[in-house]
């Protein structure tokens, strides 16, 4: 008895720390697991953003027959012409009208309503094609909300982006040689110390970018959580002022049929009132009722401000402005926040120069996990479904763009149909990733199957608007697809001897 006795204490005793230890790794392993799920929702968000900054380039490669026109091509008669064609094919009195004049960057008319369902308009006024854009507005949900509920999205990127401030100024701080060893590269040999290279001078060299993108991003994404605290301490809940003054804030409703605000008038009065200003954009609040609000939003050529709202009466005359443009300091800054993150100023040198940084930032985000999986692995702690995982993040992403570009392209799928395409595909390859032996066959593999997938969208939207492109936009953005689909589909190349990706099943 006393020797079962014993046996079963010192069996007890032996199981509880086994148990603990089994316990702990559990813990590090879900805590590796949600590390690399934040790394990976930062590094989506960077690549997307990278994207982002060619929007207006892909509306028009999307819909490549649209007529175009320069700036102030369409007169002030055009404009209200088409505003009254939108507005009567409409139907019922929308919440709110917008005219879209054309701009460098997107140079078309457009009018559209409440749902963003519009059409595009010629110089003169008349209405064209739908506007019909689904891949540009899925990435652009990807971005702004990573597809979650509009607020629910806003809050979770900006704290990503809130993260990525303190990534970079720790990161600088971290490496007091980092300047120092700027261009100090060893590509070749160890591959922690290449990673280490790649990270650290890709960061030093764009830290400037990167720090201001994180902070707008930041601040653009965390705005609805101020709004809230700011409206619930100091506004007595009012929500609407906190944002007032940067969107302004609508009239008191009145919805007694009236005409439609003047605006020919109003565009007229403007050129007169504000030399120098370039109108992009008419918004109405409740249109066609006594109750309705007016304004136009136009450029100032120069400043970093995204527009100024300039107000204007049913009869067109020009009764006030926001203040973007000569308001308080912090107003100015807001105003120039969205400009500043997404490159929008500058025409496409400046955009170039944007998706090179974005590119660079991107590959930070992904070195810098595979900075902290070699060090695990170093230290005898190696975990490889980690390091697939993470491969198929990396490579999985541009696959799952290229599987939604085709969907959203062929018309095969639209809206939640084409997030869900990408999300599933992405989800899947990571599933997928597990059953892989070889991740740098798995990763070329990803490489080459999305470059193959992006000429088939090319092929597809040239096929469908064959002898009918007519922006030239829509060219250059084509020869750059080609030239990406090209590099993925040579990295992708099978080097040697292809190797197996998934065992048999006898292993």
């Amino acid at each position: 008895m006393a020797s079962n006795s014993q046996a079963t204490v010192s069996g007890g005793k032996a199981a509880t720390p086994n148990g603990q230890k089994g316990f702990v790794a559990q813990m590090l392993s879900g805590h590796s697991a949600v590390g690399l799920a934040v790394g990976a929702l930062m590094y989506i968000i960077c690549i997307s953003g990278t994207l982002m900054v060619f929007h207006e380039e892909f509306q028009r490669w999307e819909q490549p027959n649209a007529t175009e026109f320069a700036v102030g091509g369409a007169g002030p008669a055009a404009v209200a012409r088409a505003a009254d064609a939108g507005l009567a094919r409409a139907g019922e009195t929308p919440h709110h009208f917008y005219v879209a004049l054309p701009t460098e960057g997107l140079p078309r008319m457009s009018v559209a309503y409440d749902d963003n369902h519009g059409w595009y308009a010629d110089a003169d006024g008349n209405l064209g094609e739908e506007v019909h854009h689904p891949w540009s507005e899925f990435l652009e949900g990807l971005h702004y909300y990573l597809h979650l509920p509009n607020t629910l999205g806003l809050t979770v990127v900006g704290i990503l982006g809130a993260m990525l401030v303190g990534l970079v100024i720790s990161g600088v701080l971290a490496h007091p040689k980092i300047f120092r060893d700027a261009f100090a590269m060893r590509l070749k040999g160890n591959k922690q110390l290449a990673e280490a290279d790649l990270h650290n001078r890709l960061s030093v060299w764009g830290a400037p970018f990167h720090f201001i993108v994180a902070v707008t991003g930041a601040a653009i994404g965390l705005a609805s959580v101020l709004s809230y605290i700011a409206a619930e301490t100091y506004l007595e809940g009012d929500f609407e002022a906190f944002y007032e003054p940067v969107f302004g804030s609508d009239p008191a409703p009145d919805e007694t049929p009236a005409p439609l605000a003047d605006i020919r008038t109003a565009l007229v009065n403007l050129r007169a009132e504000a030399e120098g200003v370039v109108p992009w954009y008419v918004m109405m609040h409740d249109p066609a009722t006594k109750g309705q609000g007016a304004i136009i939003l136009a450029e100032h050529p120069g400043r970093l401000i995204y527009g100024e709202n300039y107000y204007f009466d049913a009869a067109g005359t020009i009764t006030g402005k926001l203040g973007h443009s000569d308001g308080p300091v912090g107003q100015q800054i807001i105003a120039s926040a969205y400009t500043v993150h997404f490159g929008s100023f500058g025409g496409l040198p400046v955009k170039l120069i944007y998706a090179v940084l974005g590119l660079a930032i991107s590959i930070v985000s992904a070195t810098g996990v595979n900075i902290w999986l070699i060090k695990r692995r170093e230290k005898g702690r190696p975990a490889p479904k980690l390091e697939l995982a993470w491969a198929a993040t990396v490579w999985g992403t541009p696959l799952a763009l290229g599987c939604s570009f085709i969907a959203a392209t062929s018309g095969l799928a639209e809206d939640a149909l084409v997030t869900g395409i990408f999300w599933l595909v992405l989800l899947g390859l990571i599933s997928l990733s597990l059953l892989a032996t070889d991740r740098a066959a798995f990763s070329r593999l990803l490489r080459g199957v999305t470059g193959v997938l992006i000429l088939i969208g090319v092929a597809i939207k040239w096929a469908a608007y064959w002898g009918e492109v007519t922006s030239p936009a829509a060219v250059w953005v084509n020869v750059a697809f080609l030239m990406t689909a090209a590099i993925l589909i040579w990295q992708g190349w099978p080097k040697g001897r292809v190797r197996k990706l998934v065992p048999s099943a006898a292993e």
